[in-house]
């Protein structure tokens, strides 16, 4: 295992400039959004490679759905692997249960609502692709998501890099990239306030950190256990194994350190690298009981890692519910994709294609759409 914290002095070289495009090329954007306004979400878009391919996973009122999909196709025109899939949608939710992952459903037999569902249903139509090599998570919250750029470029040298060594192939390497921001500005009676960390991940990241420690022997400080922003090689995303809810970031994060801790049955090598970004990060506010909420669903991640937790672990886990009055359970877990047979479904991710939808007489709806705007 090894953990690597990162602060570039400058951004661009002109040197690292010719793998970008290579990065790019091979690279599928997965987008999380459920309430966030057309304006946010395409502001968001607007700030993504217009090549690479981008998987927006919405979990918006379904009612909405289809008025999401045109507003996209007016603003993003350019954006031709674009795809807009519903986490309601019955086909995907068919797939899972034919393929053993009943439990991802709820009640009426759809997906069941939270952020970690989204990403895996994301990460499912990136993997059927076939030819992305990295993958990176982005949230639709960001109200200032030229940020963005900073993110996708430092993601792009460090995997670059990364990519060129022979021991990082041989060995089969997982390796996941977290942004660290540099800071979270909120108004406050009409000022701006600057924090250094995410009032969630301040609470977590201690508590990961000295697991990280007990299991790994390495004494770098992990400040990245609820990153929304990250990246990862393809073969990591196969790997992984994914939570519900709000716990899913967390328990990404414990599943690499897991595989790579002597406690795994087969111990594999394991880069996680944590990028401390100079932009900082504006995002919608929640309140506090949301926050509550994030806390006790990332903290019962631990729970899954019950029989492997030191007893400095258990003690902090024990303090921080005491302190803030969280009762803590495991979310549930989604098998790693590299488990499921998906021979055959290489068809699936074309139904979500935004700009290649043609109406049922045939006409592009594009054309449609130009019509019904003018």
């Amino acid at each position: 295992m090894l953990i690597d914290t990162i602060r570039f002095a400058h951004l661009l070289e002109e040197h690292n400039l010719h793998d970008l495009s290579h990065f790019l090329a091979h690279t599928a954007f997965i987008i999380s959004h459920k309430s966030e306004s057309l304006d946010t979400l395409a502001g968001v878009l607007w700030y993504l490679p217009v090549n690479s391919p981008i998987i927006v996973v919405t979990n918006c009122p379904p009612e909405e759905y289809e008025m999401l999909r045109l507003g996209l196709r007016a603003r993003l025109a350019s954006h031709r692997q674009l795809f807009v899939a519903h986490q309601k949608d019955d086909t995907l939710a068919a797939l899972l249960r034919l393929h053993g992952v009943a439990h991802i459903l709820d009640s009426s037999g759809h997906v069941r609502d939270g952020k970690g569902e989204g990403m895996y249903l994301g990460t499912l139509l990136a993997y059927l692709l076939r030819f992305p090599r990295w993958l990176v998570f982005y949230d639709a919250d960001n109200l200032v998501p030229c940020a963005l750029l900073e993110y996708t470029l430092a993601m792009g040298r460090l995997f670059m890099a990364a990519h060129t060594t022979y021991a990082y192939h041989a060995c089969g390497t997982l390796h996941n990239i977290r942004i660290c921001w540099a800071a979270k500005p909120g108004l406050r009676n009409g000022e701006l306030t600057v924090a250094s960390a995410g009032r969630c991940t301040s609470v977590v990241s201690p508590v990961v950190s000295l697991l990280c420690q007990s299991w790994s022997g390495l004494p770098e400080p992990i400040s990245s256990s609820n990153a929304g922003e990250q990246g990862m090689t393809m073969a990591t995303a196969q790997a992984l194994r994914f939570a519900s809810g709000f716990a899913v970031e967390t328990f990404l994060l414990l599943d690499l350190l897991f595989k790579a801790s002597p406690f795994h049955p087969t111990p594999m090598k394991a880069l996680l690298q944590q990028y401390h970004s100079h932009s900082p990060h504006f995002h919608t506010k929640r309140d506090e009981e949301h926050i509550r909420e994030m806390i006790a669903a990332s903290l019962g991640s631990f729970l899954l890692f019950e029989e492997h937790l030191p007893l400095q672990v258990e003690k902090a886990l024990l303090s921080i519910c005491e302190e803030l009055a969280l009762a803590l359970t495991p979310p549930l877990i989604y098998p790693a994709l590299q488990e499921l047979e998906l021979s055959g479904e290489d068809d699936l991710p074309a139904r979500y294609r935004l700009l290649e939808d043609v109406d049922s007489s045939g006409r592009d709806t594009d054309s449609l759409l130009e019509t019904s705007l003018s």
